[in-house]
C-alpha cells in the first residue's frame, strides 16, 4: 500500500508542478486525462480525482494559459 503523499515527499517541487499531465502525489503515477476521460481537468479550476493506480484521492489545480500570435500576416489582404 502507498502512504499518503509518499511520492510528493520523496520528489522535488518541480516533479509535481507545471506538468503536461497530473502526477499522483501518493504513488507518483502519471494520470492520463485522455485514458481516464477526465475532460473536466482541462477547465481552469481545482479538481479532486482518484488515482487509477493506488486508488487514493488527490487534488489537481488546472492553470489554463492562452497565447496569441499575429506575427504572420497576409500582405495581399486589404
Amino acid at each position: 500500500m502507498t502512504n499518503k503523499f509518499e511520492a510528493l515527499n520523496k520528489g522535488t517541487f518541480l516533479d509535481f508542478w507545471g506538468q503536461k499531465y497530473p502526477k499522483c502525489p501518493h504513488c507518483g503515477t502519471v494520470y492520463d486525462i485522455d485514458d481516464n476521460e477526465s475532460w473536466e481537468l482541462y477547465e481552469d479550476d481545482e479538481h479532486t480525482i482518484t488515482c487509477h493506480s493506488c486508488e487514493l484521492e488527490f487534488q489537481v489545480n488546472t492553470i489554463v494559459e492562452y497565447r496569441f500570435s499575429t506575427d504572420e500576416q497576409d500582405e495581399n489582404d486589404e
